[in-house]
């Protein structure tokens, strides 16, 4: 897959045409999966790259500053998630107030046909784009004659009788509903960030632990207690992961079984798998060590079984 960068200003990046959908696409779910594969079916059959459209800095980061959306996939995890999809381009299209009062239409004419040569254009059964979102997926099957593409309106795809959507995922995460996050993003819940000093808490209780900074753009699930995986030199060693309320030292912390190498500063990858238990406060050292020796237990049987 190729990375190209695309704005106002630009060149036609496809004057021979592309196959392409379009959308900020935080956490690659299992909706936009389907997106995708069927813009790379069309590429094949229209002999066109098949192209997904997106945006940085992420449009809120424009549109509402003040406010932060904690993402589920930041800009290289999106990369990493999209290379084994088989897409051909990933567009970053450069968001700005000028492109953010474009009107519907326009944006038509000048970003989908005219920077990315759009002869077909796959997107939500909900998915809205232009000035103050006035641009819809009608609007692209009423404009398809005259702009000279083929248009596909994907249908929602459906997880316990919902439809799959990136705002709901970020919902199950922060209510604590890892089970169903996960499946709706059909893989693992990915945090990558750099191993940073903490207090040196898990140590005198018996199981040392790493602790994890991440970047301040990504969105940490609710506090608990998770199995994880931790990527270590190219090889994933199974954790307990424990996310605290207070971050103000790091993220979160994680016991990788089985481990004692010193890994301060180092970056790494964790893949949260399933989360197991609340947070919850004993009335003595003696019974948190306790729970814990019951957590390691069965979250050892857990990554055990999904080997």
């Amino acid at each position: 897959m190729k990375i190209i960068h695309l704005s106002l200003d630009a060149p036609s990046a496809f004057p021979e045409g592309a196959a392409l959908t379009q959308g900020t696409f935080d956490g690659i779910h299992l909706g936009h999966v389907e997106l995708l594969k069927g813009v790379i079916e069309a590429g094949r059959r229209l002999n066109m790259p098949s192209v997904l459209l997106t945006f940085t800095p992420h449009p809120a980061k424009v549109l509402r500053p003040s406010r932060r959306i904690p993402l589920l996939t930041l800009d290289d995890e999106r990369v990493r998630i999209l290379e084994k999809i088989g897409l051909d381009y990933l567009a970053l299209f450069e968001f700005n107030t000028k492109l953010a009062v474009l009107k519907a239409e326009d944006y038509i004419r000048e970003v989908l046909v005219g920077k990315c040569g759009a002869k077909f254009v796959s997107v939500g059964y909900n998915h809205t784009f232009g000035r103050k979102r006035e641009g819809n997926a009608f609007l692209l099957e009423e404009k398809k004659e005259e702009f000279g593409y083929e248009v596909r309106i994907l249908e929602p795809v459906m997880y316990d009788g919902e439809p799959v959507h990136s705002s709901r995922i970020r919902h199950e995460l922060f209510e604590g509903n890892f089970a169903s996050a996960v499946a709706m993003l059909g893989r693992p819940f990915r945090i990558s960030g750099e191993v940073v000093r903490g207090r040196g808490v898990g140590m005198r209780y018996g199981y040392p632990t790493i602790n994890i900074r991440a970047h301040p753009d990504k969105l940490i699930p609710k506090c608990g207690v998770y199995a994880a995986k931790v990527r270590v030199s190219d090889e994933w060693l199974p954790g307990m992961m424990y996310i605290s309320e207070d971050r103000s030292i790091f993220d979160f912390e994680i016991n990788i079984f089985d481990f004692s190498d010193d890994l301060y500063g180092k970056k790494i990858d964790v893949d949260v798998v399933a989360r197991t238990r609340e947070s919850v406060k004993f009335e003595t050292t003696e019974m948190l060590i306790e729970q814990i020796a019951r957590d390691e237990k069965e979250i050892r049987s857990i990554l055990s079984d999904r080997e």
